[in-house]
Protein backbone atom coordinates (compact mmCIF):
# COMPACT_ATOMS: atom_id res chain seq x y z
CA UNK A 1 0.00 0.00 0.00
CA UNK A 2 1.21 3.50 -0.94
CA UNK A 3 -0.20 6.87 0.52
CA UNK A 4 0.41 10.31 -0.17
CA UNK A 5 -0.66 13.99 0.30
CA UNK A 6 0.89 14.82 -3.14
CA UNK A 7 -2.09 17.21 -5.05
CA UNK A 8 -0.03 16.03 -8.06
CA UNK A 9 -1.89 12.25 -7.50
CA UNK A 10 -5.85 12.03 -7.50
CA UNK A 11 -5.87 8.43 -5.27
CA UNK A 12 -4.30 9.47 -1.83
CA UNK A 13 -4.06 5.72 -0.99
CA UNK A 14 -3.19 3.26 -3.78
CA UNK A 15 -2.10 -1.36 -3.51
CA UNK A 16 -0.22 -2.88 -5.83
CA UNK A 17 0.57 -6.55 -6.12
CA UNK A 18 3.49 -7.68 -6.87
CA UNK A 19 4.65 -11.43 -7.70
CA UNK A 20 7.77 -12.50 -5.87
CA UNK A 21 9.87 -13.17 -9.32
CA UNK A 22 9.39 -9.15 -10.11
CA UNK A 23 11.10 -8.65 -6.03
CA UNK A 24 14.00 -10.76 -7.89
CA UNK A 25 14.27 -8.69 -10.81
CA UNK A 26 13.97 -5.36 -8.29
CA UNK A 27 16.85 -7.02 -6.35
CA UNK A 28 19.08 -7.55 -9.27
CA UNK A 29 18.78 -4.15 -10.52
CA UNK A 30 19.46 -2.81 -7.25
CA UNK A 31 22.54 -5.16 -6.93
CA UNK A 32 23.86 -3.64 -10.29
CA UNK A 33 23.52 -0.12 -9.09
CA UNK A 34 24.60 -0.35 -5.52
CA UNK A 35 28.28 -0.09 -5.63
CA UNK A 36 29.41 -0.60 -2.14
CA UNK A 37 26.24 -0.21 -0.25
CA UNK A 38 25.16 -4.03 0.31
CA UNK A 39 21.53 -5.20 -1.03
CA UNK A 40 19.53 -6.78 1.94
CA UNK A 41 18.16 -10.51 0.68
CA UNK A 42 14.93 -11.52 0.13
CA UNK A 43 13.11 -14.23 2.14
CA UNK A 44 13.23 -17.83 0.40
CA UNK A 45 11.66 -19.47 -2.03
CA UNK A 46 10.67 -23.07 -0.56
CA UNK A 47 8.57 -25.74 -2.43
CA UNK A 48 9.48 -27.98 0.75
CA UNK A 49 7.63 -25.59 3.53
CA UNK A 50 6.39 -26.96 6.62
CA UNK A 51 2.79 -25.76 7.44
CA UNK A 52 0.23 -23.84 6.17
CA UNK A 53 0.04 -22.47 2.68
CA UNK A 54 -1.62 -18.86 4.66
CA UNK A 55 1.46 -18.97 6.83
CA UNK A 56 3.92 -19.61 4.38
CA UNK A 57 2.30 -16.24 1.86
CA UNK A 58 2.16 -14.26 5.53
CA UNK A 59 5.54 -15.14 6.80
CA UNK A 60 7.07 -14.12 2.78
CA UNK A 61 4.99 -11.13 2.65
CA UNK A 62 6.53 -9.90 6.34
CA UNK A 63 9.73 -10.92 4.54
CA UNK A 64 9.09 -8.57 1.18
CA UNK A 65 8.00 -6.04 3.60
CA UNK A 66 10.95 -5.82 5.39
CA UNK A 67 13.36 -6.18 2.05
CA UNK A 68 11.50 -2.71 0.84
CA UNK A 69 12.16 -1.44 4.20
CA UNK A 70 15.79 -1.80 4.43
Amino acid sequence: FSQTNSKAFTAKTSCVRRRYREFVWLRRQLQKNAGLVPVPELPGKSAFFVGSTDEFIERRRQGLQQFLEK
